[in-house]
């Protein structure tokens, strides 16, 4: 059966990286959302918690309750839901002024604010009324935050955001006294945006990609020695001598230039994984040649181990399919068994 490892020491390497830049555990909030980008929510919560880490990023309220007893708090990524309003330690993010009007009295939320990305997120020009509106209604401010467009690129871009940013946290500070609201905590660096900004100046950062174990940052700021926590493993369902000339899998697509082994391994696309269609070289973690088209539940690769690694690094993936690591992770099947070692 094929399975997931997970490795605490390189999981517990990354966060003293990250944690290091932002000085102190404390101030890392883990997103966990997406089944924890496929590495698993329940065992990745336990295990980043039991590493210190008390703040976590959901999507809903369905995966926040999963995680709640691990952590001091939650933010949950989609809509406020009223059922949901009892767990004192599950935030809501409000992402537009109409849908912060709906939020009842008591709800402790976190405000974004759209600040150049333009995906999500209220207009700065709002912030006068939203607070008019948190004030009135007894809503519970607990963060404003903001996302950036280009966290990972060269140019100003960046640098733009950040200054849209300063200006909106500014106005935040005066709206506070304004309206006598606790002045709520700040937060808009993900992975990339922590590991490349000078001093770190926030409430907290929000560590994703980089806590699994990857930075895609350009050289220019700098290598930082994370460490992929996920390796993907799957077992010897049935081994042949393949003759030159004969052909693999679906389509025949791949024909054997010489006598060689083939086995077929128990993984496939139904397991998450992309579909390899045969064209290009494409190896495992040892250098193992995968042999045509990968199938719904198994693929053809030139070893007869009884167990092998499909990969340790998903970017090997993410590098033949032109994507990103995120998502060769975010696909793996939650039905795959994952442990730490």
């Amino acid at each position: 059966m094929s399975k997931i490892k997970l490795y605490s020491e390189h999981l517990r390497s990354n966060l003293d990286i990250l944690a290091k830049k932002a000085g102190g555990k404390e101030k890392l909030i883990a997103v966990l959302k997406d089944n924890a980008y496929g590495h698993g929510l329940d065992i990745f919560a336990r295990k980043t918690a039991d590493l210190g880490i008390t703040h976590a990023i959901a999507r809903d309220a369905k995966e926040a309750l999963e995680i709640a007893a691990f952590f001091a708090d939650i933010i949950v990524l989609s809509e406020h839901e009223e059922n949901f309003f009892a767990h004192s330690n599950i935030i809501f993010a409000v992402n537009e002024f109409d849908a912060l009007k709906s939020v009842s009295r008591g709800v402790k939320i976190a405000l974004k604010i759209d600040s150049g990305m333009h995906r999500n997120g209220l207009n700065s020009k709002e912030l006068d009324a939203a607070f008019g509106v948190i004030k009135q209604n007894g809503v519970i401010l607990h963060s404003v935050f903001t996302h950036y467009r280009a966290a990972d690129e060269t140019g100003s871009c960046f640098f733009w955001q950040r200054e849209n940013w300063r200006a909106v946290k500014e106005r935040v500070i005066e709206l506070t006294k304004k309206y006598n609201i606790t002045k709520p905590f700040f937060h808009s660096c993900n992975s990339a945006a922590l590991l490349r900004c000078g001093e770190f100046d926030e409430d907290f950062a929000r560590v994703g990609i980089a806590m699994y174990g990857y930075c895609d940052l350009p050289e220019i700021f700098g290598h930082f020695d994370l460490k992929p926590v996920l390796e993907l493993f799957a077992k010897r369902v049935s081994t042949r001598e393949l003759k030159k000339g004969e052909r693999v899998g679906y389509g025949g697509v791949f024909e054997a230039d010489k006598d060689m082994v083939s086995s077929s391994y128990d993984v496939g696309y139904s397991d998450g994984i992309l579909r390899y269609n045969g064209l290009g070289e494409l190896k495992t973690t040892n250098g193992s040649l995968i042999l045509g088209r990968v199938s719904m539940d198994s693929m053809s690769i030139n070893s007869d181990e009884e167990e092998i690694s499909v990969f340790n690094d998903a970017r090997v993936w993410a590098k033949h399919f032109n994507t990103i690591s995120y998502d060769i992770l975010v696909k793996l099947n939650a039905k795959i068994p994952r442990s730490f070692c």
